[in-house]
């Protein structure tokens, strides 16, 4: 990045890539300096300009490298992600269906014990109906018997 002056300032990015940008823009800030002040030969700065062209494009390059392995990174990941969020889905997929299949087997089994429990309490109230009519015909029998003999 360069300052309101022309020079390079500082970008603290914290790696080699970095750095290495760094001294490439000072180096082109000296070879433009140096094109108006050193009357050198017009061939030696075009030689120090493909010199930074290139350290430039070498650069270029590289950071084109990194994005390549960053892209590739990111698409394995999601590719791992989406594996196990299949996995994940299939193994509560397969447990839901077998909670399902246990749910309709204690349903199945609390319907028959319900079923069961219903036909006992109705045996339960015919035997209260035939032992409330054996306690009336007893009670009819005690009362004729104590009727006849008084």
């Amino acid at each position: 990045m360069l300052n309101s002056k022309g020079t390079a300032g500082s970008i603290n990015r914290g790696n080699d890539g970095t750095q290495q940008f760094n001294r490439t823009v000072n180096q082109f800030n000296q070879t433009a300096g140096s094109l108006s002040t050193n009357p050198a030969s017009l061939k030696t700065k075009l030689v120090g300009l493909e010199e930074v062209i290139k350290a430039i494009s070498d650069e270029l390059n590289l950071h084109k490298k990194e994005v390549q392995i960053l892209r590739s990174e990111k698409d394995t990941l999601e590719s791992v992600l989406s594996m196990k969020t299949q996995d994940v889905k299939k193994t509560l997929t397969n447990e839901m269906s077998r909670i399902e299949e246990e749910m309709k087997r204690h349903f199945a089994h609390q319907k028959a014990e319900n079923s069961r429990i219903q036909q006992q309490v109705t045996a339960l109230k015919g035997e209260k109906t035939a032992l409330q009519q054996q306690l009336l015909e007893l009670q009819r029998s005690i009362a004729e018997l104590f009727f006849f003999s008084s």
